[in-house]
């Protein structure tokens, strides 16, 4: 019923200085968060790599159980077991904590807001707010940009993540070591209510540098769904430009126990969405 609370509390627009400012998601933005405890999801996934001219093959199972829901955050169980070459291999489940921007919740980390900012998605603007992490990791200074809005859905809808060098000082010029950009490229929240309603389906694009590698991740997803993936397609190349390893996930099952009351109508049954429509 936890949801239900912190739903009627936080799901409004506050305005201060005559600016709209979107309030904080809550576990309703989360694709986990409207479920209960126990739903589960699994996605399998092959990968054939390119080694020294021979394809190698081998399949990755990850089984995916919400464990938690509190007011901060969302606690999941995640079990991996790996295929290769005959032989399978079972690794430990291991506890993964992320709050409702699906950032995983650490200490040392510090969290402001941005200046809200307007997106395209499909040519239309989309008005969002703006999330920044700073962390200080073992490879350097990690910063994470998350562009939101608790109006369209998957309502986080662009994430950029850039480890620089362990000065973490943008503006000294090191090189970066490695940048991750995850946009929605097309979501259902933006076409007609009745559309909405029947089909909440979105695209995202991940496109991943790091060194002389580059990954590109092409998604299908659903709200509708635990976790959201239905499926992608990632390919990994390397500095000539040469495929060196592909992917393609699905979900081959999931089990959603009975949904939490989120207290509103659900936000694809809003009416006014404050989006415009480019020219």
């Amino acid at each position: 019923m936890g949801n239900v609370f912190f739903g009627l509390c936080y799901i409004v627009l506050l305005t201060v200085g005559g600016k709209d400012v979107p309030t904080l998601l809550t576990a309703n933005e989360h694709p986990w968060g409207r479920f209960q405890p126990n739903s589960w999801c699994i996605v399998q996934t092959s990968i054939v790599s390119n080694l020294d001219g021979r394809a190698v093959q081998s399949m990755q199972t990850v089984k995916t159980t919400l464990q938690s829901v509190d007011e901060s955050a969302i606690t999941l169980e995640v079990t991996e077991t790996l295929e290769l070459g005959g032989k399978t291999v079972q690794k430990t489940p291991q506890s993964v904590k992320v709050d409702f921007f699906q950032e995983p919740v650490q200490e040392n980390v510090q969290v402001r807001q941005g200046d809200s900012v307007k997106i395209m998605i499909d040519k239309k603007v989309v008005p969002c707010a703006v999330r920044i992490y700073e962390q200080q990791t073992t490879g350097g200074h990690l910063t994470t940009t998350i562009w939101y809005t608790p109006h369209v859905y998957p309502y986080v809808l662009r994430v950029e993540k850039i480890l620089r060098g362990s000065s973490g000082d943008e503006n000294t010029g090191e090189p970066i070591f490695r940048q991750s950009v995850t946009a929605v490229q097309e979501t259902s929240a933006l076409k007609n209510l009745r559309s909405s309603r029947r089909n909440r389906i979105y695209s995202q694009q991940t496109v991943e540098k790091g060194g002389n590698i580059t990954k590109i991740t092409e998604a299908r997803c659903s709200w509708d769904v635990p976790g959201g993936l239905l499926e992608s397609t990632t390919r990994e190349f390397d500095a000539q430009n040469r495929e060196i390893r592909r992917s393609v996930s699905r979900m081959s099952n999931y089990s959603v126990f009975e949904a939490m009351p989120i207290g509103l109508p659900p936000r694809y049954l809003r009416t006014r969405i404050p989006v415009e429509i480019a020219d």
